[in-house]
């Protein structure tokens, strides 16, 4: 990683930079990985010399525009170096003529979901004028019209039926002509010469930098021409660069007001990164947030979106609630089940479904923002998903749900899916059809879901339904701790519906710790199985499944690789058994609870690839939990949301006081 220049920070930051959160202050987080933001489908990726793209996340591998920005000072170019900032692509070099240092630099940032923003600069640290000139040239590029100061161009289209057409396969390029010296706007022009069929260069004229001045020049580059727009002029498009730098403090100063060390504020600003490029508008709906643009470009599936919208309520509370609101606009309003995904467009698709967390995402989301508003709207949809799962899940009628298949568990693939340990089973006159044995993980969310319900109803003055609500949870708790603890192995586990258990033990047990369903002694005896180096502590972290099983396989998807988000769970629901303990005076157990839950997260931030401070790695679907190394998609949005949740400390633990 570059260490940041002081004398660069002062020609990027527009002359306003805050010295404790500047973007400024974080080059190379993310190493050269691509830049989306505004909800644009179309990235940029810094290059030699250059800038790549616009490109949509859909075609990535493809035949991409290459833009190359160049300065020159009387008549000498300057070498330019590409460096990545949060909300940023950079090019910036120092050069010294005739005893005078000047800073060049052209940077990249996002004006709205289809306008970006290059602003080439020079700040001149001499006592004397000196004469500059820009320089813009463009490479592989479809040329369907040009102008003195604009080049348009088609771009590749999704088959997407909603992305198709002009609207998203047409881009433009236009320079501004005028430039601002000192911020006060001047006129210049540009002069076109073509090179070959995808390839042009547009110069412009000579101007002054004035002694100890700045001069700025605009490029916008938009993606997605709805039409015939104009560059606009330097002023609007210097307020548009200032904007986002003022959007990407705030987010950075959201988070990083909790850091006190190196290697957790390196982290968190890469999570911010990581779910800022998976950022998405869709046409006529909510914003919403991809899983990852690498691999998952697809669309917007359900429960990565509940673990990304508590994650994000943090810096950008009102994506943390849109992207919710994308998700239930596509649910069924009969049954209220809420699909596995919703596609690019706003369509319901994929499997069955996935686990249950949208009330835990709203309540998490109402706990950080206070708005009852937002509040009030879930709540209905919440409580009809809630009563989906026992009319829809509940195959044997004993109050206790199961899932129809792995994929509809989020864990796909897992061990306990395997046909050796599940079959299916009706039930003929309600038509309900699920695998053989109840599920921990479900019942356990189902049975927080009833504890969430009972707080949304009592802050919205529900008191009759938050009677209910409580009662149901009390109802079902010593029925779950009876049921679904498993004695023999110390640990929860799925049941089959003649009372013996899956000899599965995997993270779908750390659900019990994560909803508060374990007895204080249970939790105990899951600590102990959890801190067991043969089973689950290994090297790095838990695994998805216990390393004694004879499936495990640490590179084996839901059958043995960590799942931070698995982690987390665990993590949360240790500290607040801890905090059980500590109010009954148990500190042994307060103790136990407290040290693992420590081990969890100081393994995740020394151990894992990407977590410390200047390691570039993306975020990663999963991890090895011997090693660490990150394997799966790159750039995921969960990771990156827990990654917050263990930074900022803000959702454990948790106190429902309805222990027993």
């Amino acid at each position: 990683m570059r260490s940041p220049n002081p004398r660069w920070s002062l020609i990027l930051c527009f002359g306003a930079c805050v010295l404790s959160s500047s973007p400024f202050d974080w080059p190379d987080v993310l190493g050269g990985a691509w830049l989306f933001d505004q909800g644009s489908t179309f990235g940029f990726q810094p290059t030699a010399g250059g800038i790549r793209g616009p490109a949509p996340d859909w075609a990535l591998g493809g035949t991409i525009p290459v833009v190359r920005y160049a300065v020159f000072v009387e008549g000498s170019q300057v070498a330019l170096a590409a460096v990545s900032y949060p909300g940023s692509i950079v090019l910036i070099g120092n050069v010294t003529h005739g005893g005078v240092l000047l800073t060049v630099s052209a940077q990249l940032t996002f004006k709205s979901v289809n306008t970006s923003v290059v602003r080439i600069a020079a700040r001149n640290h001499g006592p004397q004028a000196v004469i500059v000139s820009f320089r813009v040239t463009i490479e592989n590029i479809n040329v369907t019209e040009l102008t003195d100061n604009a080049v348009f161009f088609s771009l590749q289209e999704s088959q997407l039926s909603c992305f198709r057409g002009p609207a998203f396969g047409e881009g433009g390029l236009f320079l501004s002509t005028s430039y601002l010296e000192n911020n006060g706007p001047k006129n210049f022009t540009w002069s076109r010469t073509r090179i070959s069929a995808d390839s042009l260069v547009f110069t412009s004229s000579n101007v002054s930098a004035p002694p100890l001045g700045l001069i700025s020049a605009f490029v916008s580059v938009e993606a997605t021409l709805r039409n015939s727009s104009q560059a606009g002029t330097a002023i609007d498009l210097n307020a548009a660069a200032e904007d986002a730098f003022r959007r990407w403090t705030g987010y950075l100063e959201s988070v990083l007001v909790h850091c006190d060390k190196q290697d957790m504020k390196w982290a968190a600003v890469k999570a911010v990164m990581t779910l800022m490029n998976n950022w998405r508008s869709v046409p006529g709906l909510p914003d919403g947030v991809l899983p990852s643009y690498n691999g998952y470009e697809s669309g917007f599936w359900s429960w990565d979106t509940y673990k990304q919208a508590v994650g994000m309520v943090s810096f950008a509370p009102q994506l943390a609630k849109d992207q919710l609101r994308l998700l239930v606009s596509a649910r069924d309003k009969q049954t209220g089940h809420i699909p596995d995904k919703v596609d690019r467009c706003g369509n319901a698709g994929g499997c069955n479904g996935k686990p249950p967390l949208l009330a835990w995402a709203v309540w998490e989301i109402f706990q950080a923002t206070h708005d009852t508003m937002f509040l009030q709207e879930m709540y209905i949809i919440v409580k009809q998903f809630h009563e989906f799962w026992y009319s829809a899940r509940d195959v044997r009628g004993a109050g206790l749900c199961s899932w129809t298949q792995g994929m509809e568990s989020g864990m796909d693939d897992g061990v306990r899916f395997m046909p050796r340990y599940a079959s299916s089973v009706s039930n003929a006159s309600s038509h309900v059809t699920t695998l053989d044995f109840w599920s921990i993980d479900l019942n356990s969310y189902l049975y927080k879901d009833k504890l969430i319900l009972f707080a949304m109803a009592a802050v919205l003055g529900l008191a009759r339904e938050a009677q209910d609500w409580k009662a149901a949870a009390e109802l079902l708790l010593p029925k779950l701790r009876e049921t679904l603890f498993d004695e023999r192995a110390g640990f929860f586990s799925d049941m089959y519906f003649n009372g013996s258990a899956l000899p599965v033990q995997g993270c779908e047990g750390y659900a019990a710790l994560f909803a508060g369903v374990a007895s204080l002694p249970q939790a105990r005896r899951m600590a102990d199985t959890l801190q067991d180096p043969k089973k689950f502590l290994l090297n790095f972290s838990l695994p998805s499944v216990s390393k004694d099983n004879p499936f495990y396989n640490p590179h084996g998807y839901w059958k043995g690789p960590t799942w931070i988000d698995q982690t987390w769970f665990a993590y949360s629901g240790l500290r607040s058994y801890a905090l059980e303990s500590k109010r009954r005076g148990d500190m042994e157990s307060e103790a136990v609870f407290s040290r693992l839950a420590l081990e969890l997260k100081t393994r995740l931030f020394s151990r894992g690839r990407g977590f410390s401070y200047q390691d570039p790695t993306p975020f990663n679907e999963h991890y090895d939990p011997e090693t660490g190394d990150p394997e799966g998609a790159e750039h995921f949005s969960w990771t990156a949301a827990h990654t917050l949740m263990w930074v900022l400390e803000a959702n454990a633990p948790e106190d429902w006081q309805v222990w027993t």
